[in-house]
């Protein structure tokens, strides 16, 4: 498949790193966590001065705008589109079925393969043959592959190609999770599949690699169990502090919750909100709006939620900030998570006052009742909302500690600095 070529330009020098950073969906508008983290690491790598290109793939239902419109032409040297991703459900059920006979077997025997799971649809349409051909023109250094793409990793090093996972989620800890969760209901099998793939996936192929980016230092941890002497970096979920600014506090009772909902335990906690902790919120402060926002949510669910008095579901938001500048309390209940979700780390940098479960924050530096309240049952989540409602000062207070922790852990500057000290991408070249 050609490639259309969309923008270049000589932002790199000849004595700085040539990396190629490879996306599996195009970065703007960046309205999700994922979406966010890949503008994050485009800014990084621009900021370490390297000579940044950048592959990305689309997907269905979400076309690539132009590249003019978007900041890409002031973070990228080049910028090209590999191709749409295969469809989902456009896999026939016995390619679905041998997909899953295959993750089975070959990751009980720890046998590597050329397709896994979360990847099957770039792996349908080439992509390791377009990224490779994409790595060799541009003369890159290093090529930066989401998670899902790893096992890409072996037929770059052996062209000569370093490589850097952005390991966004420990795969097999993600799947394990999913198991937990499933636990008596169907679909386990397929999921049990995909947990054996992902971990063979990740002790194979993780191993090849040049260095390792991880969000927390829990899945940093983790990653260095798995990989043997690989570097290994902590480079978190990140925001550009000079960018995302509190906003006036909103004087309205406005609780809100934003996710994208195709993601389970997203639709979880939205239906833990409006069923088990709104309605003991109302009971106290009668006027309080639930207001819950983003894309993926099954009609079944929506129609659940808005048969709740005083729930608005509004679906995908074009400016996830302003919809957090508008709540008073952003409620967080993710009982299950994959890294370190973006809008905590937004909420944070808006200096919002929050109310998260222990498992979303679990590895956070962050304490109880300083930065952010943490709460576990409907009871004790409805009444922390309760009482920031009831106390604009306290609201204040939280925020202003949680936009400190922001810029300390999670700004831009101080993923930079790590960078700076420690990656491959602050030397010079490998040849």
């Amino acid at each position: 498949m050609p490639l259309a070529e969309s923008k270049s330009g000589t932002m790199g020098t000849e004595a700085s790193p040539r990396v190629l950073t490879v996306l599996p969906d195009f970065p703007f508008p960046a309205t999700t966590g994922l979406h966010l983290r890949m503008v994050g690491n485009l800014e990084l790598v621009h900021r370490l001065g390297c000579f940044s290109a950048l592959l990305y793939f689309s997907t269905e239902g979400r076309e690539p705008a132009p590249i003019e419109s978007t900041p890409l032409a002031q973070m990228c040297d080049e910028v090209r589109h590999g191709g749409r991703r295969f469809p989902h459900s456009a896999f026939s059920t016995a390619a679905l079925i041998g997909h899953k006979v295959d993750f089975l077997v070959r990751g009980a025997l720890g046998i590597a393969g050329q397709r896994y799971p979360f990847s099957t649809s770039y792996d349908r349409i080439g992509a390791a043959e377009i990224i490779l051909a994409e790595a060799r023109r541009v003369g890159a250094d290093f090529v930066v592959l989401p998670s899902m793409l790893m096992h890409y990793t072996a037929g770059l090093r052996a062209q000569g190609f370093g490589t850097i996972v952005d390991a966004a989620d420990v795969l097999t800890n993600l799947t394990a999770s999913f198991l937990k969760d499933l636990k008596g209901r169907g679909g386990w099998l397929g999921l049990y599949a995909n947990y054996l793939a992902t971990r063979t996936q990740e002790r194979i192929f993780l191993q090849k690699c040049s260095e390792l980016w991880a969000t927390s230092a829990a899945e940093a941890a983790e990653f260095r169990r798995i990989s043997h002497g690989v570097r290994v970096l902590v480079v978190p979920n990140s925001l550009d502090e000079n960018a995302i600014r509190p906003a006036p506090a909103s004087g309205e009772p406005v609780v809100g919750f934003i996710g994208t909902y195709s993601y389970t335990p997203n639709l979880h906690a939205a239906l833990f909100l409006a069923e088990q902790v709104f309605p003991r919120v109302q009971e106290q402060c009668p006027n309080a709006i639930l207001r819950i926002a983003g894309a993926g949510m099954p009609i079944a669910a929506a129609e659940k939620l808005r048969a709740v008095k005083n729930v608005e579901v509004l679906g995908q938001v074009a400016d996830s900030g302003r919809f957090m500048d508008e709540c008073a309390v952003l409620a967080l209940p993710i009982f299950l998570r994959g890294g370190v979700p973006l809008k905590v780390i937004e909420a944070m940098a808006r200096g919002k006052a929050i109310v998260a479960s222990p498992e979303l924050i679990e590895g956070l530096r962050v304490v109880d009742e300083e930065e952010m309240l943490v709460r576990n049952t409907p009871a004790d989540f409805a009444a922390a909302v309760v009482s920031l409602l009831r106390d604009a000062s306290m609201r204040e207070q939280l925020g202003t500690k949680a936009r400190a922790v922001f810029v300390r852990d999670f700004s831009l500057s101080s993923a930079e600095a790590v960078l700076r000290r420690d990656s491959v991408l602050s030397h010079e070249p490998c040849q």
